[in-house]
Order: C-alpha cells, then structure tokens, then sequence
C-alpha cells in the first residue's frame, strides 16, 4: 500500500543538505511536492542523519533558480560496507514550495 501524500517524480539533480553545522553533497533521486528522496555523496567520516530532526535541502532546479527547503528526516540507512554514504527519506516542511515552479 502507498504511503506518499503526493506523487514522486525521478529528477537526479545533484544537491546539498546542510545539517548539524555541516555541508554534504547529494544526488535527489526522486522528489515531490511533500518528500524528497536522497543519497549522500561518500564522506571521510561516519553521519548520523536523526529521525525526526531538521536540515536544509539546497539545489537548483534550473539555472540561477536556487531552491532551500527546510525538511525533517523520516529516515536513513547507512549503505554497506563501509557506511560513510546515506540513503535518506525527507519530509519537505512547506508542502507549497513548488507553487508552480516546475521542478522536472
């Protein structure tokens, strides 16, 4: 049974999420008006992204147009075998941010 609230399209776009004081590159693999998708680029060191806690998602979805959406995590798994990349599920916090920006 589906969960999303909203449909998911696969976009790719390369990003970055600002968490915890920290900048981590990231590909979003598929994104919707309500959620986000993520996989961290590999790091020099473990992450734990939190359930439940905040970051910035920061990509351009065309030239010059910049967009920051404050997201919580609903989830993340750590990708064997040396856990230094992340698959993350993000809530997007204000569900209207496309307001008719296309995002594909």
């Amino acid at each position: 049974m589906e969960k999303r609230r909203a449909k998911r399209i696969s976009v790719g776009y390369k990003a970055e999420i600002i968490y915890d004081g920290n900048s981590f590159e990231c590909v979003i693999e598929n994104l919707s008006s309500t959620g986000a998708y993520i996989i961290t680029a590999s790091t020099s060191s473990e992450t734990n992204f939190k359930p439940q806690e905040t970051l910035v998602l920061k990509f351009e979805t065309r030239p010059g147009e910049i967009v920051n959406l404050q997201c919580r995590i609903k989830w993340s798994i750590k990708t064997p075998p040396h856990r230094l990349t992340n698959k993350i599920g993000l809530e997007i916090l204000d569900p209207s941010w496309d307001n008719g920006t296309s995002f594909v």
